[in-house]
């Protein structure tokens, strides 16, 4: 089992009233799996990827990942965790404009210990795996929607992650790109990646191999 949550609980102040967005998940992911929670918007689903990607905490619950407690972790480990062993991809790309495609790749072995060479190794692998290698020196103001999002996913791929935690990949793609990274998740996902995706459409989460629903704190 790659990761194992319990009771997962978070609430959050909203002046003087408590609004509880996870009221006890449990949740188990194998290795190499490919899920998908769904739900509408404000259903709790990227509070829980957060919350499973180390970029947020619950108030209550237990959750392992590759055999590890999350939750007794301090700042630092769950940092070196993210940069070693999550991939993150979400809908807003999140590229900076004045880098180029290996720049923007490169940028989460700035937290990453691995040696020169084999990160260039690792770049341009994940680059011509998403379908790039002839895009290497444009920056995103050059790139299509779809060309960004898979930026974005070589940029994931290239720490050979344990996991890529995806928030609504295609949220900003038309129908044509949207197949087109769906495609590549799948593909992605045939060669033994992990993937936790959230989605608030049906025929996104198809693409996976199983589907969960977030409603009201839960997961049906």
């Amino acid at each position: 089992m790659l990761l194992k949550v319990q009771n997962l609980q978070k609430s959050y102040r909203l002046g003087t009233r408590t609004i509880e967005v996870l009221r006890g998940i449990d949740i188990c992911i194998s290795e190499g799996e490919f899920l998908s929670i769904m739900g509408t918007s404000g259903s709790g689903k990227s509070t829980l990827l957060h919350i499973l990607g180390g970029l947020d905490t619950p108030d209550d619950g237990d959750y392992t990942f590759n055999g590890r407690n999350m939750l007794d972790l301090d700042d630092t480990t769950r940092s070196w965790m993210r940069a070693n062993w999550f991939g993150f991809v979400f809908q807003t790309f999140d590229l900076l404009p004045d880098l180029n495609v290996i720049e923007n790749v490169a940028l989460p072995f700035q937290y990453n210990s691995v040696d020169p060479e084999t990160r260039e190794t690792l770049m341009y692998t994940a680059i011509e795996r998403v379908g790039l290698s002839h895009r290497f020196q444009h920056r995103p103001g050059e790139l299509s929607g779809g060309e960004m999002q898979r930026v974005a996913i070589a940029r994931a791929l290239a720490i050979q992650p344990k996991c890529i935690f995806a928030d609504e990949p295609t949220g900003n793609l038309d129908s044509s790109n949207t197949d087109e990274i769906l495609q590549l998740f799948s593909e992605l996902h045939l060669n033994g990646t992990t993937i936790i995706m959230v989605t608030h459409d049906s025929t996104v989460a198809a693409f996976s191999e199983k589907t969960v629903e977030m409603k009201d704190g839960y997961l049906h």
